[in-house]
């Protein structure tokens, strides 16, 4: 007994049974078609028809999958929640609408941004930056006076593509002050800023090709809660945070380790402090045999806050009378600093990647325009400081800043409350970011132009 199944394939593959009807000379006699077969041949054959144009569909597309490959497309939005207030905004768009001369790629080395190469001559007294296409050095060198920035340098502009800057003395960190953003040449031009929103455009003539994301939108949020709340609601596509104790499901984690530290500095000008005993006990919150009635100024920040209340706390507890005076950042950097108003100032410092002390401690800063927190002298801090400044050779200069840091450990002008990192939150529908690096929270933007969301698929 033939079993049906080979029974029906034979019969597909017959050709005798086309005599019973008249569609052999003619293809309007298809209508006959039917009659062929059965019904339940019928749904095997189209089955079997089904599983072939599938096939080939398929084959196809995996065909054209194995042919191309997915890129990055121009298109689509990124939403950053920041904490804080309209006056915080400029310094976090210093990385999206500037670029500086040099800028820092994924290790921390300097390469070209604006300038795309460098010499330094004269035994570290000339810096000669070799601009892009597109760049003139009358045109920078007229943005740096008008900023009244790099201040007693000699910029020369006798060539339109070669800025020069000359110091009357080697000056070994000015390659990374050359990283700052300070030209206005960005990936991004500011569309439309209101009090607590800015939002982005893209750069069409930007020198490195227009970045991927359209538009890019930076909203202020009061607190930390209320960014971590936008986020879990998909209002957000990125934020940062002075801490670690956020994950988020949907949201990669970027941690930069910042050259800054929160520190408490003693005003050494105040009578009660130029005892290193004093300073001493105070750091190690030990009872001090005399009696103190000191001010503590720090900014209005809520960590600034919370951190100089337990330390109030702590020196409270020793009979040590301490009280917290609160200033807003503006106040802060334009009346109490310059006027060195404090007995005792818990502030940030940031030192940038070349750990230049100069500004913060050597005595030619001790100025209303200086630096110098604490009004520290010390002659052979000074001449360690102005030694390092001038070394090319790094080996030694790590061991002037190693011999300058005894002092400072030994002398006690100020203290270190806290190392302070920035975490970068950001939604994994967000492609392209290799890395987060920097010396500031504006650096997390270094790459933002390889930045996407879109994608399209192009031939291998």
């Amino acid at each position: 007994m033939k079993l049906p199944t080979f029974k029906f394939i034979k019969k597909i593959f017959s050709l005798s049974y086309l005599k019973e009807y008249p569609w052999k000379d003619s293809f309007q006699s298809l209508k006959f078609l039917p009659r062929v077969f059965s019904r339940l041949e019928k749904i095997v054959l189209l089955g079997l028809f089904g599983v072939v144009i599938f096939g080939s569909g398929w084959l196809s597309y995996c065909s054209w999958l194995g042919g191309t490959k997915l890129v990055a497309a121009p298109g689509g939005q990124f939403r950053e929640g920041l904490v804080g207030e309209s006056k915080d905004l400029d310094k976090n768009l210093a990385r999206l609408v500037n670029a500086g001369l040099t800028k820092y790629d994924k290790d921390k080395n300097i390469v070209g941004d604006i300038a795309d190469k460098w010499e330094i001559k004269n035994d570290g007294k000339v810096y000669e930056f070799h601009l892009r296409d597109g760049f003139n050095s009358q045109d920078l060198a007229s943005q740096i006076l008008a900023k009244n920035i790099w201040q007693d340098i000699d910029i020369s502009t006798s060539d339109p593509q070669i800025l020069r800057f000359t110091f009357k003395q080697p000056f070994s960190p000015f390659l990374y002050t050359s990283t700052a953003p300070i030209f206005p040449y960005g990936p991004y031009r500011i569309a439309k800023e209101s009090k607590n929103e800015v939002d982005l455009a893209a750069n069409e003539n930007y020198y490195d090709g227009r970045p991927y994301l359209n538009t890019i939108m930076i909203k202020l949020y009061s607190n930390q809660d209320e960014v971590i709340k936008a986020a879990k609601r998909g209002d957000i596509d990125g934020f940062g945070l002075p801490n670690d104790l956020v994950q988020i499901d949907g949201f990669s984690r970027f941690e930069m380790s910042l050259p800054r530290d929160l520190i408490l500095f003693f005003n050494l000008s105040r009578p009660s402090l130029q005892d290193k005993n004093v300073r001493e006990a105070l750091k190690e919150n030990r009872p001090i045999n005399k009696e103190l009635n000191l001010r503590l100024v720090t900014s209005d920040s809520p960590k600034n806050l919370e951190i100089a209340k337990k330390m109030i706390d702590k020196w409270n507890q020793n009979n040590i009378k301490i009280t917290l005076d609160v200033k807003d950042n503006v106040t802060l950097q334009k009346t109490t600093i310059p006027k060195r108003d404090y007995d005792l100032l818990l502030y940030g410092l940031d030192y940038g990647e070349d750990p230049d002390p100069y500004p913060f401690w050597h005595s030619s800063q001790i100025k209303e325009d200086g630096m110098n927190l604490s009004n520290f002298k010390n002659l052979q801090a000074d001449r360690l400081l102005e030694e390092a400044r001038q070394e090319f050779d790094f080996k030694k200069r790590e061991e002037d800043y190693a011999a300058f840091e005894k002092i400072l450990d030994a002398e006690i002008p100020m203290f270190v409350v806290e190392h302070q990192n920035y975490y970068y939150h950001i939604s994994k529908k967000i492609f392209g970011i290799d890395y987060i690096v920097g010396t500031n929270e504006a650096d997390r933007f270094l790459n933002v132009a390889s930045w996407y969301n879109e994608t399209k698929r192009v031939k291998k």
